[in-house]
């Protein structure tokens, strides 16, 4: 295991896991804003620079993506298409035929949604999931997916893949309201705002993944904890 890996069932450092469940396990959102706002969880946290998808998987994702390469935005019924033969010119640009086909393969794999919104979602259920909450992504779709694929400054050959996935954390208590109280309106217990920035660089042969989380609940939440108290 590497110093970018984590334990083979976790997605996180279990320690950092433990110590934010422990601030978290009170289930009052003023402890879970403190948390995200909190020294554990405001720094870039390292994930496993492992990629379980398949070839067949990333296509399938990149069907429904809104995707930007090198601040070029692809859209239109062929922009699969499109975007895939561009990043294929981009690698073939760089590097010999015997060696582009496989960077240009995992490259579409590494941009997969699946790869990065699984390993989002999970590290959030092992943060803040449990009984008593349910965890799912928001509605309103996702930002595109951010690639800078080409040469640095050093002439390195590199690939930066930036994916956010943005998710709400629901009570069960709430959504069991649904059901027996006729217009109740179900709000979220929080919001949280993933980023997997994942760094490439294929002259070194090196990947590092690092996942950033966010809530838009500003970081002195006196209504927050007001409500806990009522």
């Amino acid at each position: 295991m590497n110093n970018n890996q984590v334990a083979d069932d976790t997605v996180l450092d279990p320690h950092l896991v433990a110590t934010v469940r422990k601030r978290v396990a009170s289930g009052r959102k003023a402890d879970f804003v403190d948390a995200l706002h909190s020294r554990l969880l405001s720094q870039r946290l390292a994930l496993s620079s492992d990629c379980e998808v398949d070839t067949v998987q990333a296509f399938r994702d990149a069907v429904r993506e809104d995707i930007m390469l090198n601040g070029v935005r692809f859209v239109g019924d062929h922009r699969t298409e499109a975007f895939v033969a561009a990043v294929k010119r981009i690698v073939q640009k760089f590097l010999p035929q015997d060696k582009a086909l496989a960077v240009s393969d995992r490259v579409m794999r590494r941009c997969s949604r699946t790869h990065s919104g699984t390993d989002s979602y999970f590290a959030l259920q092992e943060l803040f999931g449990g009984p008593d909450f349910l965890i799912k992504p928001r509605q309103g779709g996702t930002p595109p997916l951010d690639i800078a694929l080409g040469r640095d400054k050093t002439g390195a050959f590199k690939c930066r893949i930036s994916a956010a996935n943005l998710y709400a954390i629901y009570r069960n208590a709430d959504i069991e309201l649904l059901l027996t109280q006729q217009g109740h309106t179900l709000e979220p217990l929080l919001e949280v705002d993933t980023v997997i920035v994942e760094a490439i660089d294929f002259s070194a042969g090196t990947t590092t993944r690092h996942l950033s989380m966010r809530t838009p609940e500003p970081e002195q939440y006196v209504h927050a904890e007001v409500r806990e108290l009522f």
